[in-house]
């Protein structure tokens, strides 16, 4: 009897209550990771001063150039995007040094204390949570002694977009001294943000986003005036040291021991993404924006944020109205993410970024609905199933004028 059970219920499945589902990670990161790429990271355990992974090393180098707009050296870094973050503060400025950084959500705020902590004066551009940082809001903070502007292309946690374009252009004309550093740990493989196109001194990203992988690199890449500051700057780095990174970079291998694994992955993404072609990469992430938006609001529920050109094609914010928390999600299966410090409890976050398709998102809707009516509210799912398709199979393409590539 006893082994019959162990058939039925093998514990390999983790079965929660309802044995009709096992659990599906659709956070908006880390994201499913594609059988492929586990594949290519299982066969990828070389030396990593050896050829086969100098190899590996080199084509990564090229394609991340393309990704990030750059003919620069897009260094990889072992750890998480946080790092990076605090790699671009360090590498880039000094004690003392005059920064303006726009807080729009957790992550804006986490680039601030990281400058405030390598002993930079931050000048802080509070946004409310759920609307894109107003450009003239970062001017009137700019003075001659500005250094540096922070901003996130992706501001994960509200799942707004800030005008980073609009930005560039107009640091180039009011504090063209001024070097504009761009985390786009959420943008890099969901929308194109490249670097020499728009002006964008230093630009970061993570590997467990858009890219398709686990947790544990993340990326930098900086413009030629950039390493120019860089070279000047007297802050103590060892490990986060990007001259050194850059060094080795240059000759296919790390500074320290590179995560073998990891970067044999990347290869296989960066691939993936050269065949699937950055255009209809791109172009898929603003489809599935537009059909998750068209949809929530078709169902009678509301969004955090409310303009469509603020949202990001990373994930979709909706109001939970403190009747629907993640753990309703977990029930049915799916893991997503809710809302952090202030919008803790009061958001529920759809992913649609990364390995994701239609279903992965049309299935998260469907647990939403599920989730409200169960508290009594009332939900039109068809219409919000039928819009999700309407848009989904619309033959035009989705991409916003001003971010085609």
């Amino acid at each position: 009897m006893e082994s019959q059970k162990q058939v039925m219920n093998p514990p390999s499945l983790k079965l929660g209550k309802n044995a009709f589902f096992k659990d599906r990670i659709l956070t908006a990161g880390p994201t499913p990771v594609p059988d492929f790429v586990l594949g290519k990271m299982s066969s990828s355990v070389y030396y990593h001063r050896g050829d086969e992974f100098a190899a590996i090393m080199s084509s990564c180098r090229e394609k991340l150039k393309t990704l990030f707009g750059t003919s620069q050296e897009v260094m990889i870094f072992s750890g998480t995007g946080t790092l990076a973050m605090e790699g671009a503060v360090q590498n880039f400025f000094e004690p003392g040094d005059e920064v303006v950084s726009v807080n729009g959500g957790k992550f804006g705020e986490r680039w601030g204390q990281q400058a405030k902590i390598y002993g930079c004066v931050v000048k802080e551009v509070f946004v409310e949570r759920g609307r894109a940082v107003d450009v003239a809001a970062i001017e009137t903070q700019l003075t001659a002694n500005t250094k540096g502007v922070l901003v996130h292309s992706s501001e994960t946690s509200t799942g707004v977009r800030h005008p980073v374009k609009l930005i560039a252009k107009m640091l180039k004309e009011k504090a063209p001294n001024a070097l504009l550093l761009v985390d786009g740990v959420t943008s890099c493989g969901v929308f194109g943000t490249p670097m020499e196109a728009w002006g964008i001194d230093v630009l970061v990203a993570g590997s467990q986003k858009a890219l398709m992988l686990p947790p544990g690199l993340s990326f930098g890449a900086a413009s030629a005036r950039a390493w120019e500051r860089c070279e000047k700057i007297k802050n103590t780095r060892y490990y986060n040291d990007w001259r050194k990174t850059k060094k080795t970079a240059q000759e296919n291998t790390g500074p320290f021991t590179s995560p073998v694994t990891l970067i044999g992955g990347l290869e296989s993404v960066l691939n993936y993404f050269e065949q699937m072609g950055y255009e209809n990469l791109y172009e898929k992430s603003w489809r599935l924006m537009k059909a998750t938006r068209d949809a929530v609001r078709a169902m009678g529920l509301e969004l955090l944020v409310k303009k469509d050109e603020d949202a990001s094609p990373a994930c979709t914010s909706v109001l939970s109205e403190s009747l629907v928390s993640t753990k309703a999600f977990k029930e049915m299966g799916l893991t997503v993410s809710g809302g952090q410090d202030e919008l803790k409890g009061k958001i529920i976050r759809l992913g649609h970024i990364g390995y994701m398709d239609a279903w992965d998102v049309l299935c998260q809707i469907l647990a939403l609905a599920k989730a409200f009516q169960a508290k009594g509210k009332k939900v039109d799912t068809a219409a919000g199933i039928e819009k999700f398709w309407e848009v989904v199979g619309t033959q035009s393409d989705l991409t916003p004028e001003d971010m085609k590539l």
